[in-house]
């Protein structure tokens, strides 16, 4: 097996934590370990007495309850909890796929979910997003035309990164026909679930919308907090899901003990979280509407309606590495190329932070020095 280096992931391990700022982060404003346990009566001293013995392979019981609260038919024993979501993508597609099986992978994607079926032999095709006047699509009819007797996995992700698009129901419901009629399974990343900028926005889950969905979750983004590296998998397809436990135990067997406690007290009250978060995204959007009104000769963006990221594209002649790089180097702001995505033009942006508007004037007084006039 060889998988290609993550570019993405390579790219933050060289300058997340030296940048001083950052505009790019695609995870929510994370908390104290103090701040967390506040927000429910007695869980500092239960934490403290948290037992430091090997926890449940599937995860505790408790926390795989508490994760069903964000489902409407999973139940704790359609859940098995990982590390972070990385581990359940590459669980998940050693459990399912063989070589020379097709999987459809919507792109830009995140690395590992076209990365890892190709290491296994699989021939993956990718459904490309499209642009219509700055708002991203995917065409469910070219999705239609790309499946064969060989596709055995449709991955997807929603909201998705780095576009910000969210399906609508009604799209969401013609993927799930088309998979149910060619046997198909559904991989849905959904960690950004649950921050839809209105209520109306939300879609089901695939793992309840569909017998042979997948549902991946984790606690780093729509609740910030991706320190506890808590995440999971959801499906009502218990084949899958026993084929994923019994990999899980030649990786990382169980999860730690205080994640998951802290992972329980944060789904207990995730409401609180996701208020907190999603209130700092609406105090940034406008910021950056402003933002992009103003410089619309040298910029463009789909605001979205979920999630905490965008892209943006570029409309003056730079290589997307090259610039921000260039933007790294002069002002310590951190952006994100898409070239770590294999596309070209474009940067990705998160307003899911509290210092986005001092990161933002940094880069707009970039902008003033470096591309006025361009």
């Amino acid at each position: 097996m060889k998988i290609e280096p993550f570019k993405l992931e390579r790219y933050y391990t060289l300058h997340e934590h030296t940048a001083k700022y950052s505009l790019c982060n695609s995870d929510c404003e994370a908390m104290t370990i103090a701040d967390l346990l506040s927000l429910e009566n007695g869980a500092k001293k239960a934490f403290e007495n948290t037992w430091l013995g090997y926890t449940h392979t599937q995860g505790s019981p408790e926390l795989r309850r508490d994760i069903t609260t964000i489902y409407s038919k999973i139940t704790a024993e359609d859940v098995i909890v990982c590390a972070g979501a990385q581990e359940p993508i590459f669980l998940f597609s050693h459990a399912v796929l063989n070589p020379d099986d097709e999987v459809i992978v919507q792109t830009p994607c995140y690395q590992s979910l076209q990365s890892v079926p190709e290491s296994i032999g699989c021939k993956v095709l990718s459904w490309h997003v499209r642009y219509q006047k700055n708002v991203p699509c995917f065409d469910i009819e070219a999705l239609k035309k790309m499946i064969t007797n060989k596709t055995k996995v449709i991955y997807l992700n929603a909201p998705h990164n780095p576009t910000g698009f969210l399906f609508t129901k009604e799209e969401q419901q013609a993927i799930i026909e088309l998979a149910r009629i060619n046997n198909i399974i559904i991989f849905c990343d959904e960690v950004y679930r649950e921050l839809e900028h209105k209520p109306s926005f939300a879609i089901p889950a695939f793992a309840d919308a569909y017998e042979n969905g997948v549902s991946i979750g984790v606690m780093s983004k729509a609740y910030g907090l991706p320190g506890l590296r808590i995440g999971w998998l959801a499906t009502q397809n218990q084949t899958i899901l026993e084929k994923v436990a019994i990999l899980k135990e030649y990786t990382t067997i169980c999860n730690a003990g205080p994640s998951e406690f802290l992972a329980g007290v944060a789904l207990r009250n995730r409401h609180a979280i996701l208020d907190k978060n999603l209130k700092i995204i609406q105090d940034n959007l406008p910021l950056y509407d402003t933002f992009f009104t103003k410089y619309a000769d040298l910029f463009s963006w789909y605001k979205p309606n979920a999630g905490p990221i965008a892209f943006v594209k570029m409309h003056f002649d730079t290589n997307d590495m090259d610039f921000a790089e260039q933007v790294l180097k002069e002002k310590s702001v951190l952006i994100l190329p898409s070239g770590v995505y294999d596309f070209k033009g474009y940067f990705r942006i998160g307003f899911g932070r509290q210092k986005t508007p001092e990161a933002l004037e940094q880069f707009e007084s970039f902008v003033l020095e470096n591309l006025m006039g361009k």
